[in-house]
């Protein structure tokens, strides 16, 4: 599949006064602070869209929208969370590393894909099923917004252009999670994936123990009928699997980078992940 295609656009702000967030909200991945984005509180900001992505840096994974499996896969290992509804991530680095693809000064590596989730921050779609209604909600203390340099998000209390496509591309991502996630779960109920771990070692000493992820085992695509291959077919879900797969190349540049870091010890299973039953050997 290609990469991410924003739909149509839309109206980006509701009419009327923006709606509370609802009480201790769960923040979206980087998000510190999170509220519906109103010319009334914000309209002196401006969106730097220059000032790099040393906020993300401390997580070795990222969620993966549907329409990125393709351009992903030729960088990262695509994988799935562990648990009843695996949801796809791509896999960035490793739980003492962090992620290896942001450089010291915050910029990203010009050779690799930059995840979608990371291009629409600092703003995010909310839906609130409490008040059945969404809104457009704006992390406020992102690095990325100031009030002297960039594009204005508004022009005379309207939105701007800049505003306007930042939101467009925020829904698509999240409809692109939203198909991913359904693709996970169509993926676990076929019996296709399997949790897997694996061993660190270096060869400088030490190991490290990486669990808590699922792959898709490709012998059992042998065993899907006809019928469902042809809907998932119809869904646009045979690329992506093949994706998926591919991904497993990538581990090699993931290790490479992985090499140049200070040893890590180990590696908690809820933050990263290795490919299934390997032993990478790197040098410190």
């Amino acid at each position: 599949m290609s990469e991410l295609k924003p739909p149509a656009p839309v109206s980006p702000l509701a009419a009327g006064p923006a709606q509370p967030v609802p009480s201790r909200p769960t923040l979206p991945l980087f998000f510190r602070s999170m509220e519906p984005i109103a010319p009334e509180r914000h309209g002196g900001l401006r969106l730097d869209r220059q000032s790099g992505y040393a906020f993300a840096a401390p997580s070795p994974t990222l969620p993966l929208g549907l329409g990125e499996f393709e351009s992903a896969s030729r960088h990262y290992p695509i994988l799935f969370s562990a648990g009843a509804a695996p949801t796809p991530v791509v896999l960035m680095g490793l739980a003492e590393t962090g992620n290896l693809f942001i450089l010291p000064d915050g910029a990203w590596r010009p050779d690799a894909y930059i995840p979608a989730y990371l291009r629409a921050y600092p703003f995010v779609h909310v839906e609130d099923r409490g008040r059945n209604t969404s809104f457009v909600g704006i992390d406020a203390t992102a690095s990325c917004l100031h009030t002297g340099k960039g594009a204005a998000l508004f022009e005379d209390g309207r939105p701007s252009a800049a505003l306007i496509e930042a939101i467009n591309f925020c829904n698509a991502v999240r409809d692109n999670l939203a198909a991913a996630a359904a693709f996970g779960r169509a993926m676990e109920a076929a019996g296709l994936l399997r949790e897997e771990e694996a061993t660190i070692r270096y060869t400088g000493g030490g190991s490290g123990h990486v669990r808590g992820f699922k792959v898709l085992q490709a012998e059992r695509l042998d065993a899907v009928d006809d019928e469902t291959f042809l809907d998932w077919r119809r869904r646009g879900w045979i690329g992506p699997i093949y994706a998926h797969l591919n991904s497993a190349g990538r581990w090699a540049r993931l290790m490479e980078l992985a090499a140049r870091q200070p040893q890590a010890a180990a590696v908690p299973a809820s933050q990263s992940a290795m490919p299934p039953h390997q032993e990478a050997q790197t040098q410190p």
